[in-house]
């Protein structure tokens, strides 16, 4: 297992931490030696220590010694844009095993759903929907509703399934870790091996994702001392400004105002770039490239500003931290952005005028903590985390989705075998999405007054996913002001490598539509304030 690791450390880096990779090869055989039953695995670790080797390993491990305990393995992580930086780094590790990794994101046209290849990544709501007999997009075609499928249950029942990034099961009415939990332990006490990896876990929502399996093991740091050099201040102030200097990360709460910093700061900074969630994914994958090409090839400052999507995922040397206060876990994971190779860093905390879009309550508790001391310590924050989240506050923001959380029960008492699945709609979290489309002039093959025909290849890439709140108007409202004075294209019908789409008005049963770049987007995403 040790030699491994090894092996899969190197493809990425020259650098080896013998202790870390002692912790590693350790935490791994566990999760080996551990799959004779059910369990479900806590792998508990900070930021940095290398969980991605520690689960990757026990399945890879399989072809080395031949001893086989999952046919295929499910890595399950939090958001699309994860999906393709960790396809690729997998790709790395198992270069020798052929072309064993695919994804799978919930897409009604994909025939193979959550079975493209032994090693499928996909997200938690394309996995839940998957163990659910559903889809996470459907709509109406040749007289029958799409959507329905039975077959992902079954593979799930004979697979390795890993939670990476765990702690972002969650959502601002707890529903997502209630119906995890019943579908992860329905699994583990089915004789399926789960693991969840993350660094910040709060008791309460670990209650609830593991309250009802039957084996449960958690896998932490024993005596393996992992401290950060990292000097963190919170200051009153709101963050209005940055220097250009070193390699720095800033991460506010919202798109509008990672929008306004960056177009405030690339006058200003040489290399700077911003990632966040509506941006389309080729965008997204090429500033990541950029990023990673620079901090490979040179030593010069760099920024790189974003909002939420930079809290997990990025494993660049960076030594300074910007960021607006956020709920404590989230605060923690920002934090492990740096000092990541044991280099001294830096993080600067600033406060907020609105908590949104974070409850207000848990920001308040945050920034409790943060105002105790003159310093503030990491491992203090690690400490502090069910201060912020005691069962008082989660059931309080629970009892906002009891009313989901029933439907879901419901659901699940008349999902039977052999059976045509039940035709309610259930939610995994209080949301649903618009997939939007920003099309180039590359991408149209011919035009008229009210219709564009589409180059069907490629268009995924210049895709981006819009949430749409069901708990209340705000989200949609406000894409419907975004959209004012822009012309907006529906889906329409399509042939094999082309796709016919309709000038229509938005409403609330379309889940994608087709607008042109040069209306609604520029280099730093979808153009969200008022014009």
């Amino acid at each position: 297992m040790k030699e491994l690791i090894t092996e899969m450390i190197k493809s990425r880096s020259n650098e080896i931490d013998e202790n870390r990779l002692e912790l590693q090869s350790k935490l791994a055989k566990k999760i080996f030696d551990g799959t004779a039953e059910g369990k479900l695995f806590l792998l508990n670790l900070p930021t940095g220590v290398g969980k991605t080797e520690i689960f990757l390993a026990p399945f890879i491990y399989q072809f080395k010694v031949n001893e086989f305990f999952a046919g295929r393995m499910y890595l399950v992580e939090p958001t699309h844009a994860l999906l393709r930086q960790m396809r690729d780094r997998i790709k790395k590790y198992t270069e020798n095993l052929g072309e064993i990794v695919g994804e799978d994101h919930g897409d009604v046209e994909n025939p193979t759903f959550l079975y493209t290849a032994p090693i499928t990544l996909t997200t938690i709501d394309s996995f839940a929907y998957g163990f659910l007999a559903k889809r996470v997009n459907k709509w109406w075609q040749f007289g029958y509703e799409t959507g329905r499928y039975t077959l992902p249950v079954g593979l799930m029942g004979n697979s390795y399934i890993v939670f990476d990034e765990a702690h972002l099961i969650q959502d601002s009415v707890f529903l997502s870790p209630r119906v995890m939990g019943k579908i992860i332990c329905n699994l583990v006490n089915s004789g399926v091996i789960v693991v969840f990896s993350s660094a910040t876990l709060p008791k309460a929502l670990l209650e609830r994702l593991t309250s009802e399996c039957n084996n449960v093991e958690e896998l932490n740091a024993g005596d393996f001392k992992f401290e950060r050099n990292v000097e963190i201040k919170f200051k009153d102030d709101v963050l209005k400004d940055i220097e250009c200097e070193g390699r720095t990360i800033v991460i506010v709460n919202t798109v509008e105002k990672a929008r306004k910093l960056f177009n405030q700061m690339k006058q200003k900074c040489k290399n700077i770039y911003i990632i966040h969630s509506l941006m389309t994914v080729e965008d997204r994958n090429k500033v990541y490239k950029r990023v990673c090409e620079r901090i490979k090839n040179t030593k010069e400052d760099l920024v790189l500003i974003g909002t939420q999507t930079l809290e997990v995922g990025l494993d660049f040397p960076f030594d300074k931290l910007y960021t607006e206060i956020s709920p404590i876990d989230s605060l923690i994971q920002r934090i492990g952005r740096i000092g990541r190779r044991r280099n001294k860093a830096e993080a600067v905390i600033f406060d907020v005028e609105s908590s949104l879009p974070y409850l207000d309550t848990l920001v308040k508790k945050t920034r409790e903590i943060l105002q105790k001391g003159s310093t503030i310590k990491y491992e203090d924050l690690v400490s502090s985390i069910d201060q912020v989240y005691d069962d008082d506050e989660v059931r309080k923001i629970e009892e906002k989705g009891d009313l989901f959380y029933t439907q879901f029960l419901e659901y699940l008492e008349n999902l039977h075998l052999f059976s045509y699945p039940p035709e309610d709609d259930i939610l995994i979290r209080p949301s649903n999405y618009i997939t939007i489309y920003i099309i180039d002039e590359d991408s149209i093959i011919s035009e008229n007054k009210k219709e564009l025909v589409l180059r069907k290849e490629g268009l995924e890439n210049k895709s981006l996913k819009y949430s749409i709140s069901v708990t209340d108007t705000y989200s949609m409202d406000r894409l419907k002001r975004i959209l004012e004075n822009v012309h907006v294209f529906i889906y329409f019908r399509e042939e094999e490598d082309r796709i016919y789409v309709r000038e229509s008005n938005l409403n609330n049963r379309v889940n994608r539509i087709y607008i042109r770049r040069g209306e609604i987007y520029d280099d730093a995403g979808l153009i969200i304030e008022r014009r």
